[in-house]
């Protein structure tokens, strides 16, 4: 997972490099506390990163790990395969639209995802950008990816906000045909969990 969100991160950083710009890995610890801007569920807890200004809810009972290359990793516990993690580096641009539009974005992280040896086939279900509450711009992204290790449903979110470029990817493991029903409810956790994260301010 943590190979991907790297991937995801070149894809978008490469941009910013394009226009003469620089991006470098920089990672802070975070918090969990209780959810307080979301529906009471006594599942979901939302995490904080302070010093990075980001926050999300993830399932209680999964576990964080230390990754390299990610600032935090989540993992299903019971379903090791299935993981959320966020990666943030610092940009000198201060905006997503400033390097590319929400099509142009996609199109160079399925591009990436093509070019890489273990891919059999990548096909784009949907994209979306939403307004985060400090006015960010989300850009949000999701497709099966087909490959050597098995086929996943990914989830991607990227955003730049004060200064630095933020990337969520999710991955749930499909069975070889496809994503059974049981795994769809997999893949619309992960949805809502995308969908929770926000960059803040402080």
């Amino acid at each position: 997972m943590a190979g991907r969100t790297l991937l995801v991160a070149g894809v978008v950083a490469t941009a910013v490099v394009a226009q003469g710009l620089h991006s470098s890995a920089h990672a802070e610890e975070g918090s969990a506390v209780a959810a307080a801007s979301e529906p009471a569920d006594p599942s979901l807890t939302e995490y904080v990163n302070a010093k990075q200004q980001y926050r999300l809810l993830v399932p209680a009972a999964w576990e964080a790990k230390g990754k390299a290359g990610a600032d935090v990793l989540f993992e299903d516990p019971s379903r090791r395969s299935t993981s959320l993690g966020i990666t943030v580096n610092p940009v000198k641009v201060a905006s997503i639209e400033q390097f590319g539009g929400l099509q142009d974005v996609g199109d160079k992280l399925l591009d990436a995802e093509r070019k890489k040896e273990s891919t059999l086939g990548v096909t784009l279900l949907g994209s979306s950008s939403r307004t985060g509450a400090t006015g960010a711009t989300l850009y949000e992204y999701e497709y099966e990816l087909d490959s050597t290790r098995g086929r996943k449903r990914i989830l991607n979110t990227v955003t730049i906000f004060s200064s630095r470029l933020y990337i969520l990817n999710a991955a749930f493991k499909c069975d070889k045909d496809g994503c059974s029903e049981e795994a769809q409810r997999g893949v619309a956790l992960l949805r809502r969990l995308a969908g929770s994260f926000d960059v803040t301010t402080n």
